[in-house]
């Protein structure tokens, strides 16, 4: 009886110890970003667009143009927050941006300002989700509302120059 109660004791360690020393298979993805880490000027290699319907038309995005004007585009994000956004039409738009830190997963913001204007003064903006964000590369993801409460996302891929 001793025998049985002695293996069933260091089968039972023999498991707990195992299971703690496994690699967990959980993969927890915060995207916590910080204005420093997408400070700079970046170029974006391409746009796509993921989880919209067959023959969904997306128009305008940032009320500026077509989502396929972006794709070449170059953001200046400077670290006190300014910063522009430049479509190779030679569209210039001025920006004021931020990181959203509120939430779980971070987001970047941005506020359109015209000529002389204070972002105090702007009351809309632009939110998009990050992707990953590594180094010299970053994706930032616009979500956008479809009918019947989906959501999909015009995905901005960036290479930092």
């Amino acid at each position: 009886m001793k025998a049985i109660i002695y293996h069933t004791m260091i089968f039972a360690f023999a498991a707990v110890f195992l299971t703690a020393c496994s690699t967990s298979n959980t993969v927890v993805s915060t995207n916590q970003v910080s204005r420093t880490d997408i400070s700079g000027r970046w170029a974006v290699n391409n746009v796509s667009l993921d989880g919209f319907p067959a023959g969904y038309s997306v128009r305008n995005v940032f009320d500026m143009a077509a989502w396929e004007d972006f794709r070449g585009s170059t953001w200046d994000l400077k670290g006190n927050g300014t910063g522009s956004i430049s479509l190779t039409n030679g569209t210039v738009q001025p920006i004021y941006w931020s990181v959203n830190k509120s939430n779980v997963v971070h987001t970047f913001q941005f506020k359109k300002l015209a000529d002389g204007e204070k972002a105090k003064d702007v009351t809309t903006g632009y939110s998009l989700e990050f992707g990953d964000v590594s180094g010299g590369s970053a994706v930032f993801k616009t979500p956008v509302s479809l009918p019947g409460g989906q959501i999909a996302y015009i995905n901005f891929n960036f290479t930092k120059q």
